[in-house]
């Protein structure tokens, strides 16, 4: 077939002229539109702009409110705020006043006391005294108070039985608060038939005081000759 007989192909790609871009614009014409594009783009401030007042207010705002929460619910940043057992300060102004509990110091008794004592509070024999029926928690509240805070180390006889753990019975009151203390030895003096009145924070703390320079476990005849058996 004869070439001067057929149709243009309007389908087909035209080549761009020699030196144009994809788009038909050429390399230079490129380069003058990037730039003009360069020249129109907003150039930066110098310095630094302003923080808008909406943000300050709200930042302000924010830490009104943080003050004012502080403030009403941190107990004036107090310890005794968290603790469970301090006297508490009611809107009225009245201290309530600490009370012992022999519940309270049964929960108590069964995580730091019963893994010697036992639950029943009979002991072990030769090894760990019985609570049940002993002198040695009656009477003078300063002497179980001692043995609590500062531990105890050697032979003692309850009720005509003897019972000597090498380890001695471990000061466990120095990891717990004066209410804590009291309630477990409130428990104990009230528990298993023992009849002795209730401890409370305030002596436990005295105590604590006073023996503040006793570094050692107290022996049985030391603790003997400060508070006999059978004395208040």
């Amino acid at each position: 077939m004869n070439d001067s007989n057929r149709h243009p192909d309007n389908n087909r790609p035209r080549r761009a002229p020699s030196g144009a871009g994809s788009d038909g614009l050429s390399d230079g014409r490129l380069v003058e539109v990037h730039s003009q594009l360069a020249r129109e783009k907003e150039e930066p401030a110098a310095g630094f702009s302003l923080t808008p007042i909406f943000v300050v207010f709200l930042f302000c705002g924010f830490g009104f409110w943080a003050g004012l929460y502080l403030t009403r619910n941190s107990g004036n940043f107090a310890p005794s705020a968290f603790d469970l057992d301090a006297p508490k300060l009611p809107a009225g102004g009245e201290v309530f006043v600490f009370e012992p509990s022999a519940e309270k110091g049964q929960v108590l008794f069964n995580a730091n006391c019963a893994a010697c004592h036992q639950p029943t509070g009979l002991g072990v024999a030769g090894m760990f005294p019985p609570l049940a029926g002993s002198p040695w928690v009656a009477g003078n509240e300063d002497r179980m108070l001692k043995v609590i805070l500062a531990g105890m180390v050697g032979e003692i006889e309850v009720k005509g039985a003897k019972y000597n753990n090498p380890a001695g019975m471990l000061a466990i009151g120095a990891g717990l608060k004066d209410g804590q203390i009291a309630h477990i030895a409130t428990y104990v003096r009230q528990a298993w038939g023992n009849n002795a009145e209730p401890v409370m924070d305030t002596k436990v703390a005295e105590v604590r005081k006073a023996i503040a320079g006793h570094k050692a476990p107290y022996s049985p005849p030391e603790l003997l000759k400060e508070h006999p058996l059978g004395t208040k």
